[in-house]
């Protein structure tokens, strides 16, 4: 076990003891869960229905069914690779061909077949079009049309990560491993976090874990020095994200985690201790780097 979860872990069992959040970690496997599953387990958790993640789409859902590739050897050293790849996007249909790429054991091309098979979404009726060339191809485009079924019908592991992570944003976390998975919860949002590990346990492939933080000069120092981190690698990613030029909607991922992270900061004003002169100049430049990227963007 890592070492600060040693000691949490240690401190646990002093019950009298002043508690001043939580660490929590949390996971979840592949899996899959209908809309009305998951709506009714966030209802029983008592985190809501808010969170729900926005309607799955069929033309998502069609591209997570064609998301599949295959590898044979057809000869010795001879291998033959199959994947989809999108051809045509419009308001009526999505097209999506089979390619299907012979290599040898050197991953040299030998040959190319850019239509071994097409599938073909209708938008509007949710039908599926399909064509081949081989048997494998065959196959590969009627599994299409099974896992389209479970696909258009079902939301994902990674929509449920996604559902997770934005629940976590909402109670202030500071994470407290440079890896991540660890994160601080202060006492005030209980609460939430206690529906949150609910929710999670409640999935089929969800495991979620917290231990209490004591209120010592040793656990308040160690969240002072994470949270002191946590501020300084959003200001560098502020910077990096302006210097990197990335695309607007990738900095304003990076610009609104910023700002909810100074808000955050106002949540730990009775926990961190020593001289808070360096956070709040890290606030604040953070801040400035926010607004100035927010005005150059809008100046572009």
């Amino acid at each position: 076990m890592n070492p600060i979860l040693n000691d949490m872990a240690a401190m646990a069992g002093q019950a009298t003891a002043e508690v001043i959040g939580h660490l929590t970690w949390s996971g979840v496997g592949a899996m899959i869960i209908t809309p009305d599953e998951l709506r009714q387990q966030l209802i029983d958790s008592g985190l809501g229905e808010g969170w729900m993640p926005k309607p799955i789409r069929l033309p998502d859902a069609f591209r997570r069914a064609t998301s599949a590739k295959f590898r044979q050897e057809v000869a010795e050293g001879i291998f033959e690779n199959y994947m989809f790849r999108e051809v045509t996007s419009n308001k009526q249909t999505v097209q999506r061909n089979l390619v299907c790429e012979t290599v040898d054991t050197k991953g040299r091309r030998l040959s190319y077949d850019g239509t071994a098979g097409v599938v073909v979404l209708d938008k509007h009726t949710g039908m599926i079009d399909t064509s081949h060339t081989s048997p494998t191809a065959s196959q590969m485009t009627q599994n299409v049309i099974s896992r389209f079924d479970i696909c258009k019908n079902h939301y994902e592991s990674t929509t449920l990560r996604t559902v997770m992570t934005n629940v976590l944003k909402s109670m202030s976390p500071t994470p407290v491993r440079q890896s991540g998975g660890v994160y601080f919860i202060p006492k005030q949002f209980d609460p939430e976090l206690h529906a949150y590990i609910a929710f999670i346990r409640s999935l089929e492939k969800g495991e979620a874990e917290n231990i209490p933080v004591i209120n010592t000069n040793d656990m308040r120092g160690m969240i002072t020095r994470k949270l002191l981190e946590h501020l300084k690698g959003t200001l560098s990613a502020c910077k990096t994200g302006v210097d990197n030029q990335l695309k607007k909607s990738e900095l304003k991922v990076i610009l609104d985690d910023a700002k909810r992270i100074v808000e955050d900061y106002k949540q730990y004003e009775s926990i961190v201790t020593g001289d808070l002169q360096s956070m709040d100049e890290l606030c604040l430049l953070i801040r400035q780097n926010v607004a100035t990227a927010l005005q150059n963007m809008a100046d572009d």
